[in-house]
């Protein structure tokens, strides 16, 4: 067994992993993108290689085997992966037998496949999360939920094409810096992915571009709850006109911007009067969240909450 490492972990978290083994069972525990075993099903030497790279979101495999074998296991924790491959080697990916223009789609439950001898197999795992967040911003929410749906999609081979050029091209350098890794991995081939992805459900999914606004205003209100004073101050931190805000969480809402931020200051105070570790008085923990008219705060917590600030502060001393 030969392996090797370019270089420790950067600032980009590019790492390089180039690999070799005659062991089929400690080969399948290397791939990185799947918990699997081999089991070999023709007779003769194995011989595995596997190219590996792996970026903070995404994890890109360039694998080679000599002989049939099966793989049975279970996808990488908090990943999703998409299985692609030279389609000139057979592969049977559950029970389909996959050609061009196929994906297989592996979240983390069980799955089986069989490769043929001599296949190369170039998997691609990205993490759910970062994913997910890919999707939102390019305007396609919808796309990681009907994934959730499918094990194989039917896709343009074309751009799987352009996918394998990519992730044998990234794989196979051992020299490039890892700041152009890095871009090419997480920027070119997610986007290359997203494409292709997208070309499995035509004219299906609409594109949804207020949502990248949407999480925009949405992070600043969270990120900054205490410091906010103003509808005003959220469109100049987020260069979204107010108008626009207004509408996009109206209907997602369906509360002014002024009735949300309300709320979610109430809930926070709640909160903090609840835990109640520094024996903070009510007006302190108001003022914190720019409530400075004791009665109408009072007004609006009873409404919500259905008791006073101070029965909540009567509650959290009791225990």
């Amino acid at each position: 067994m030969t392996l090797s490492k370019n270089g420790q972990l950067d600032k980009l978290h590019v790492n390089r992993i180039f690999y070799s083994s005659e062991d089929y069972d400690e080969f399948g525990a290397s791939l990185q993108n799947a918990n699997v075993e081999e089991k070999l099903l023709e007779p003769g030497s194995f011989k595995g290689y596997a190219n590996i790279v792996l970026t903070p979101n995404l994890i890109v495999n360039n694998f080679k085997i000599n002989k049939k074998v099966l793989q049975i296991g279970t996808g990488a924790t908090g990943y999703i992966t998409f299985t692609i491959w030279d389609p000139n080697f057979s592969f049977n990916w559950r029970k389909h037998e996959m050609k061009e223009g196929m994906i297989g789609i592996l979240w983390k439950n069980e799955h089986e496949s069989v490769s043929g001898a001599g296949i190369n197999g170039l998997p691609i795992s990205v993490k759910e999360s970062y994913f997910k967040e890919i999707c939102q911003n390019a305007g396609y929410p919808e796309l990681f939920e009907n994934l959730k749906k499918r094990e194989v999609l039917y896709v343009s081979e074309l751009h799987l094409k352009q996918i394998r050029k990519l992730v044998k091209f990234v794989t196979q350098q051992k020299k490039l810096a890892d700041n152009l890794i890095y871009e090419l991995v997480e920027e070119e081939l997610i986007e290359l992915l997203i494409n292709c992805l997208l070309s499995a459900f035509p004219g299906k999914l609409a594109k949804d571009m207020t949502y990248p606004k949407f999480a925009k205003i949405i992070d600043f209100i969270h990120g900054n709850l205490s410091e906010i004073t103003s509808i005003y101050q959220i469109c100049h931190n987020t260069n979204i006109p107010e108008r626009t805000l207004r509408r996009l969480i109206n209907k997602k809402y369906d509360l002014s911007p002024k009735t949300y931020l309300n709320k979610l200051r109430l809930n926070e105070v709640r909160k903090n009067l609840k835990s109640n570790t520094e024996n903070y008085n009510i007006f302190q923990v108001a003022s914190e969240f720019n409530f400075w008219h004791m009665g109408q705060f009072t007004r609006d917590y009873k409404q919500l909450f259905g008791e006073l600030p101070s029965e909540t502060l009567i509650k959290s001393r009791a225990y």
